[in-house]
C-alpha cells in the first residue's frame, strides 16, 4: 500500500461494512485502492488526472476549475461542477473523498450539498492534517443525527486518521 491510498485499516472498515450488499460507492480521486474496491462494489470515481484514469472503472473526468468555498479556504479549486451533473439522480451508500490531492485542496465539496445528500455515508481520508480534518467538521455540522467514527492507524509515513461520518437522518436544509 502507498501513501497515497486509503490505508488498511479503512480498507478494511469498507469491506467490513459494505461487503456483500451491492452497495454503490462514489469516490473523489483514483488510484489503485479505487481499482481493487471497483472489481467488489459498484463504483464511480472523480478524477481529474487523466494518469489516474483506470480501465474497468467507471470514471467522471472533471477537471478542476476555480471554485468559491475553495478559493475562499485558500485552495487552487475543485472538481467541475457541471461534471458532477450526471450524479444528481444516483444515490451512494459511501462517499470517500480522498481527492483532488490535497495540494489542490478538498472544501470544494461543500458546495455541492445535493451530492452529499445522495449519499449515506461519508469518509473523509487523511483527517490528520488540518484541512482535511475541518472539511470533516463542516461535513458533520450540515448533518443530522451524526455518527463519526475516526479510524487512525500507523503507517511508514506516520500516524493516519480517516473520519467516517454516518447519519440516519435527512440532510439538514438550514
Amino acid at each position: 500500500m502507498d501513501g497515497w491510498q486509503l490505508g488498511e485499516k479503512s480498507s478494511k472498515w469498507i469491506l467490513d461494512t459494505f461487503a456483500g450488499s451491492n452497495s454503490r460507492i462514489l469516490e473523489l480521486g483514483c488510484g489503485a485502492g479505487t481499482a481493487l474496491r471497483a472489481e467488489i462494489f459498484d463504483l464511480t470515481a472523480v478524477e481529474h488526472d487523466d494518469a489516474y484514469v483506470l480501465e474497468n472503472v467507471n470514471i467522471i473526468s472533471a477537471p478542476i476549475t476555480p471554485n468559491p468555498i475553495s478559493m475562499k479556504h485558500g485552495e487552487s479549486g475543485w472538481y467541475d461542477l457541471s461534471a458532477l451533473e450526471p450524479l444528481r439522480d444516483e444515490w451512494f451508500d459511501l462517499l470517500i473523498v480522498d481527492g483532488p490531492p490535497g495540494a489542490i485542496g478538498r472544501t470544494g465539496l461543500l458546495a455541492v450539498p445535493w451530492l452529499i445528500r445522495r449519499c449515506k455515508c461519508i469518509m473523509v481520508d487523511d483527517t490528520h492534517r488540518p484541512a482535511e480534518l475541518q472539511l470533516a467538521t463542516s461535513l458533520e455540522a450540515m448533518l443530522i443525527n451524526v455518527e463519526r467514527q475516526v479510524l487512525v492507524e500507523e503507517s511508514e509515513w506516520g500516524q493516519r486518521m480517516t473520519t467516517v461520518l454516518t447519519w440516519s437522518e435527512r440532510f439538514d436544509q438550514r
